[in-house]
């Protein structure tokens, strides 16, 4: 009986605990529409107005109080409505209070205020790309980083001012595509996936790159978007000839599975020209050379990509992604004439690259992964001279590049505390890489080449960043490498450090220093022979040697959107491809050489400002110190210093909104320059598009005219003691554009691993 007194006492004290949680004052705050007020203030009071307790009613209007009250009052507050104030006697009774507009409403008065464009995070610069291009023509991602302040397009390469070339990351990693794939895919990207972009001046290592990087955020899987998304688009471009490309991505996205489908297809044509005069001493006597020759070519590429990621947790995932890209047929055909040489070149390549990666994050701050790329070109050239006719010359050569590449990585991330994190790592790459050319001609024999290189990289690293308050943060890391192929072999310490200090909202400073190497490429190292005609021919190096960049960069950003940079670049034995005559053989030969070194001293500033809602420009300016010394180049040794100056000038018009409809233009200017021995006269061009939107949002047209003038085109001088020389060379950029771009089912862009095969091919 005592058990069942007790345990009757429990049930009664449960139900009565029950009972008493259940005891809630609830309700919800609407407007005379019956639209729920966010952000309402409710009070709860006694019947005599003693204060109780107070909440914030949430998005929809609901609110509630743990209270059991017989009589009490409610006090409802908003900024836009009329304070209203209820009494009530019953409890457990859900209140439905409709609030009114205040009389007093300033309805005439619009206040707009300018969100910052970016803000500073440690060593990351992060830009608002709403705010950056919601005025811009941009329908793409490549043309949203093109509109990032500082960034520069040149030759088809992304350059970073004062950086010069830049990493693209995607979401945090390291791509593993050629660098002209990675464009590809960022132009089927549509502007809206990019969700937020990071600019390092100095990239950590956990990100497995040195230097410069861009760092691209695309949206994560959202709940309420469609699982199914897509994307297609396609484009029209009428140069010399005509070309083009499109393609079409499908992704699949949930909770626990992504998969995502890519292929796009490009036909390319292209065109070019040279002029090319000499006055080359052979022998001590000096022969006036006038060459000149034009070529064109037409490639087809595939690319094909199938990603697929398994979540096991918010925090954990699993990659496996495969991509390739093939280009069947790239022919190109290059006629050379003049005063003393003549000939015809006809080549035909066959291009295909495919790359394995598995990539592993866990919730313990550990990433793993594994990539395997193979590339191989094959490619036939036939060469036949026209003149003179007393050395008429006629071969085939053929060649073939066989690449494979492995790299495994490990990465710790910890937490320590709010101030303090720790990063470590290691990585392991292993290359091969098989050269081989022959030559049909009896005569031509000793040039032939079967080269072998093996190339062994391991890398350690540490790093930390420590806040010491909410305005002063500093990281600071170091590699330890070992580098070997063939009988090269360097141990290096590549430090790096960043330094971020918010002295206000509107005035951001930002230190960084950085190391970094340059490997030649393999076909260079190889020391293979690729004639371009008679008398021009271009000569790897066995001998070249990587060099060493050492930078340090300063900038000032104020009202976080006017930018003012410095920085300073040592590079010892730097090296670059330039021409030089012989004294003995009638040749011009293009070959890489180690210099002494190249240093620059760069100032840029970022200016820009908006007239109304009609007119956003931007205004980016440049002067380049630049000094390079080779005391060893060859018998024309040089040490010149020059200044240069570079300036490009972005507009955006509106024409109209409804509909929308947008016109830029844009032009880039640059004064002389030098290159080793070489002077590069000024040039620049002008650019101009025209944009419609529609079908909200999800459709555009855009018409594109690049190179107005054809006036980005360099003429090179060369005038160092018997080294004389002029080159003009005409690139025939000049083409109009019309693209198409279509998304559906609220698209969701997954990143694409880019492989790296910039040290591939010639």
């Amino acid at each position: 009986m005592k058990r069942l007194i007790i345990l009757g006492i429990v049930i009664c004290a449960g139900t009565l605990c029950t009972h008493l949680s259940a005891q809630i004052i609830e309700g919800k705050i609407t407007d005379a529409s019956q639209q729920g007020i966010d952000g309402a203030t409710v009070i709860l009071q006694s019947a005599d107005s003693v204060f109780i307790e107070a909440t914030i009613a949430d998005k929809k209007g609901n609110f509630h109080f743990r209270q059991k009250r017989e009589n009490y009052c409610l006090t409802v507050q908003h900024l836009l409505f009329q304070t209203i104030r209820k009494c009530f006697q019953e409890n457990n009774i859900r209140h439905h209070i409709i609030m009114h507009p205040k009389d007093n409403q300033l309805r005439e008065i619009i206040i707009e205020g300018e969100k910052p464009l970016l803000k500073m995070e440690g060593n990351k610069l992060i830009y608002d790309i709403t705010q950056l291009t919601n005025t811009k023509l941009v329908t793409n991602a490549y043309e949203v980083i093109k509109n990032l302040p500082g960034i520069m397009e040149y030759n088809g390469t992304l350059t970073l001012a004062g950086s010069g070339s830049v990493n693209i990351l995607l979401n945090d990693k390291v791509s593993s595509m050629t660098y002209e794939q990675i464009l590809t895919l960022l132009k089927s990207m549509p502007a809206s996936r990019v969700e937020k972009v990071e600019i390092m001046y100095t990239t950590p290592p956990q990100y497995h790159v040195r230097g410069a990087s861009i760092n691209i955020h695309t949206p994560k899987h959202k709940t309420d978007e469609g699982k199914l998304q897509g994307e297609i688009n396609g484009s029209y471009s009428q140069k010399q000839q005509s070309d083009g490309e499109g393609g079409i991505t499908l992704a699949y996205t949930s909770k626990k599975f992504d998969a995502d489908f890519t292929y796009h297809f490009t036909n390319e044509y292209s065109r070019q020209g040279n002029s090319l005069e000499t006055l080359h001493t052979v022998d001590g006597n000096q022969h006036h050379v006038c060459q000149n020759f034009s070529g064109e070519g037409r490639s087809n590429t595939h690319l094909l990509k199938i990603g697929s990621t398994y979540k096991f947790t918010s925090q954990s995932s699993l990659s496996l992604d495969y991509t390739t890209s093939l280009t069947p047929d790239d022919q190109n055909t290059l006629t050379a004439s003049g005063n003393q040489f003549a000939s015809e070149n006809i080549s035909n390549s066959q291009i295909q690259v495919h790359n394995l990666s598995l990539y592993l994050t866990s919730a313990s701050g550990l990433k793993t992964g594994a990539d395997y790329t193979y590339y191989r070109n094959i490619e036939d050239q036939h060469f036949q001279t026209l003149q003179p006719v007393e050395a008429l010359q006629k071969f085939l050569s053929s060649s073939r590049q066989v690449i494979n590449r492995c790299k495994i990585y490990a990465d710790q991330h910890h937490i320590l505390n709010q101030a303090w994190q720790l990063d470590y790592g290691t990585s392991f790459s292993y290359v091969t890489n098989s050269n081989r050319q022959q030559y049909d001609a009896p005569t031509m024999s000793k040039q032939n080449l079967d080269s072998r290189i093996k190339e062994y990289t391991y890398n350690l690293y540490a790093g930390s960043e420590y806040k010491f308050n909410k305005k002063l943060s500093l990281s600071a890391s170091v590699s330890l490498e070992f580098y070997k192929m063939m009988n090269y072999k360097k141990w290096a310490i590549y430090p790096t450090l960043q330094l971020g200090y918010i002295i206000s909202p509107f005035h951001l400073l930002q230190f960084s220093f950085n190391s970094d190497k340059t490997y030649p490429s393999y076909w260079v190292m190889s020391g293979a022979i690729n004639h371009i005609d008679n008398y021009q021919v271009a000569i790897g190096n066995t001998y070249l040697k990587p060099y060493t960049d050492y930078s340090a960069h300063l900038s000032y950003i104020l009202k976080r959107k006017y930018i003012f940079q410095m920085r300073y670049s040592h590079r010892p034995h730097y090296f670059t491809q330039m021409m030089y005559l012989p004294p003995n053989e009638l040749k011009s030969i293009y070959n890489y050489q180690n210099w002494d070194y190249m240093n620059q001293l760069t100032f840029s500033s970022i200016l820009p400002f908006k007239i109304g809602k009609w007119w956003s420009s931007r205004l980016s300016l440049s002067a380049i110190l630049k000094h390079d010394k080779a005391s060893h180049y060859f018998d024309a040794p040089f040490d010149r210093k020059q200044w240069t100056g570079i300036g490009i000038w972005n507009n955006t018009f509106t024409l109209s909104q409804k509909p929308d409809i947008k016109i830029e233009l844009s032009a880039f200017g640059q004064t002389k320059g030098i290159q080793g021995s070489y002077t590069i006269k000024p040039m620049g061009k002008t650019d101009a598009a025209i944009r419609y939107t529609f079908l909200n949002q999800a459709a555009s047209i855009q018409l594109r005219l690049n190179d107005i003038f054809n006036s980005m085109n360099p003429y090179t001088t060369i005038r160092n003691g018997v080294q004389i020389a002029d080159m003009s060379v005409k690139r025939n950029q000049r083409s109009l554009t019309l693209s198409f771009s279509y998304k559906f089912k609220g698209f969701k862009k997954k990143e694409v691993k880019e492989i790296d095969t910039q040290r591939f091919g010639l």
